[in-house]
């Protein structure tokens, strides 16, 4: 009995552990990165680091303000990954399946296309995420 009045008198989880926005931003970024690196562990890893780093530059930010953009800016980031740079699994047996139909000069010729596409693709992403990013205040005196 006395245990149950005990947990009644605690406070729930959800008051004690809500989330901050800076919390919910990174585990935005985090998810949407690894729905875009699944396959490759070595581009995921770096992405996450560098997500760190940037998130380390900030955390000294104080005016509530510089926080709001920040945070505005890193849910943007996560939005924009989450909707061009999601991998595709669809896409890519599809691609597989017209390799297979392919003669071998053609298949060569198809994924060389295929995977400058994906190359194009792909820069024009992160050109994005720095246009993104631009708009976000300088960091604090260390990092200036």
């Amino acid at each position: 009995m006395a245990l149950a009045a005990a947990v009644k008198a605690m406070p729930s989880c959800a008051a004690v552990r809500a989330w901050t926005p800076q919390q919910k931003c990174y585990r935005n970024l985090m998810r949407s990165l690894r729905d875009a690196y699944y396959a490759e562990r070595s581009t995921l890893f770096w992405a996450r680091h560098r997500v760190r780093i940037e998130f380390y530059k900030f955390s000294t930010a104080d005016v509530t303000a510089e926080v709001q953009q920040l945070v505005g800016v890193g849910n943007e980031i996560a939005a924009f990954i989450g909707e061009h740079m999601k991998t595709s699994v669809d896409r890519i047996v599809s691609h597989n399946e017209t390799m297979l139909k392919l003669s071998v000069r053609e298949a060569k010729r198809f994924r060389e296309e295929f995977m400058r596409k994906e190359h194009q693709h792909e820069s024009w992403c992160k050109q994005k995420i720095k246009t993104i990013l631009q708009r976000r205040p300088n960091p604090p005196y260390p990092f200036c």
